[in-house]
């Protein structure tokens, strides 16, 4: 074996490690933990329950990726690259999930003026929580496809129109070229509905997730919680195995434009049309709902000011955690001659079948059975726990922008370096930083509206803004519930300015001196 493949095996040794460690914790720790006490079985109610966060799961990410592929062959076809009206389906990313899930409520009610019949059959049930799960998902499935066709080389499409109409080479040359993204953003929309508890909850569905956080709730046995959620993670594992391991074969192509704009057919059309007014829709009604909270907004902002607090600052903690360790497990998936890769990709995305629940049901026994007990009643709790949770999506959203960088240019810098590093400092490092920046963004969205982790692990007086948001739902307090949501929205706002400047302060920073 030479020195170098030494180095590299050494180097995937070492970062695998390091990132099973950070995001199989939880497991280890019950693991190690004791014995199993009880007897773990599917009966009947809980397959029911099983069946219940399949179908919401499956159904959500059906309609996602039906609207996300016609919105976006609309907006690529419309709009120009550098618009940034092209992105206008982000514009309530920040918003939190259950002010969709008042939205609906209000807009029900609404229409429950004129047609009771709606009310009793629309305000429970299954039908409510795949509405609102596809509103609040649809925005990331709207950007994945957007950022898939980018990647579509339009020369080869442009040459397909030669021979054949639009329609026909959407289907057989651009639409391949995008389902792999579209697999990927689907398994994790997948995970994340799956293993949610708190939208279906608020609708009356009793659902799979909701049983392992009862089970603990009552019995305070966390081996018997590991073993419950065999049949999620099962399911989930499947399902994030068969959908992102076809990521591994897509590599860094330089992109051309053409210029050609494909005449679709007037039903594709009007199919994108359709399309981009549902996510309009997704926007429009959560902005109607903020309309009655501003009145109260000032008692609102004091009353909610340290639950706001404490979710900004274990999103911040978060970040900061995970951030190194996806970092270097992204790059690691993004070179074209790694060995093992079927391996490596593996590792990576099999942390993702892990429920939110179960991983603050194991951060709790790690802090509870070691000397790391001391540092429970600060926001480093709850924050180690989120970057958790949240690592493996971080490493995907980071893999996905580092494909975009020019190997050609980090190749010639290392070559030319006068020190080792240097290379990595001044030229890879600063074009690392835009996906840097979308991950940390996206994993603070997801750890403000976090539940399923954040209320095991929030302690006494440390209530996050998410589990207030949610307690408050159940009380039917929607004034509050607008209010506290536009706050969150806000602060994540303003929060992603400042990173977005700061970012273009320091690329332009390190063109000057470079």
């Amino acid at each position: 074996m030479t020195c170098r493949k030494y180095f590299q095996y050494s180097k995937i040794t070492t970062v695998c490690l390091v990132y099973m460690l950070l995001t199989f914790l939880p497991v280890i720790c019950f693991m190690i933990s004791g014995r199993l006490e009880g007897e773990v079985s599917l009966n009947a109610r809980r397959a029911g329950l099983m069946v219940n966060s399949f179908v919401i799961a499956f159904f959500t990410v059906a309609i996602c990726l039906m609207i996300s592929v016609f919105a976006s062959l609309w907006i690529y076809t419309e709009f120009s690259r550098r618009s940034l009206l092209r992105w206008f389906f982000l514009t309530l990313a920040p918003v939190p999930p259950y002010i969709y899930a008042l939205s609906y409520m209000n807009f029900l009610r609404f229409m429950g003026r004129y047609f009771p019949e709606v009310l009793r059959y629309r305000m429970a049930g299954i039908f409510p929580c795949v509405v609102v799960e596809t509103f609040v998902y649809l925005p990331f499935a709207c950007a994945a496809a957007l950022i898939a066709l980018d990647q579509v080389n339009e020369k080869e499409w442009s040459a397909a129109l030669l021979f054949d109409n639009a329609d026909k080479v959407f289907f057989k040359v651009i639409f391949p070229k995008q389902l792999p993204w579209l697999l990927a953003i689907g398994a994790i929309i997948f995970v994340l509905s799956i293993t949610d508890y708190s939208i279906p909850s608020l609708f009356q569905v009793n659902v799979y997730s909701m049983e392992i956080f009862s089970d603990y709730s009552a019995a305070g046995q966390s081996v018997h919680s590991l073993y419950l959620s065999f049949p999620l993670m099962l399911t989930s594992a499947v399902v994030i195995i068969f959908s992102l391991l076809p990521l591994k074969n897509i590599s860094y192509t330089m992109k051309a434009e053409t210029g050609i704009k494909p005449a679709y057919s007037k039903w594709l059309k009007a199919a994108g049309v359709t399309a981009v007014l549902l996510t309009l829709l997704q926007i429009i009604l959560p902005i109607i709902s903020f309309i009655p909270s501003m009145q109260n907004l000032g008692d609102d902002l004091i009353s909610a000011s340290s639950e706001l607090w404490n979710s900004c600052i274990s999103g911040l903690i978060a970040v900061l955690i995970l951030t190194v360790p996806s970092a270097a497990m992204a790059l690691l998936l993004s070179k074209d001659d790694m060995s093992f890769k079927t391996i490596v990709w593996v590792i990576a995305v099999l942390p993702l079948c892990i429920p939110g629940v179960l991983t603050g049901i194991g951060v709790l026994k790690l802090f509870s059975s070691t000397s790391l007990y001391v540092l429970r009643n600060g926001a480093l709790f709850p924050g180690l726990g989120l970057a958790i949770r949240y690592m493996p999506f971080a490493v995907l959203i980071q893999y996905g922008c580092y494909l975009r960088i020019d190997r050609d240019r980090i190749r010639a810098a290392k070559l030319l370096q006068n020190h080792r590093g240097s290379a990595f400092l001044r030229v890879q490092l600063p074009l690392m930083v835009p996906g840097l920046i979308i991950a940390g963004i996206t994993v603070f969205l997801l750890a403000l509206g976090d539940v399923g982790t954040s209320l095991v692990l929030m302690m006494p007086g440390r209530e996050p803004m998410s589990v207030k948001i949610y307690n408050y739902l159940h009380y039917g307090s929607s004034e509050k519930v607008t209010a506290f949501c536009m706050m969150q929205m806000v602060v994540s706002l303003v929060m992603m300015g400042t990173v977005c400047s700061l970012s273009k302060w320091f690329q332009r920073r390190n063109i000057s001196n470079g």
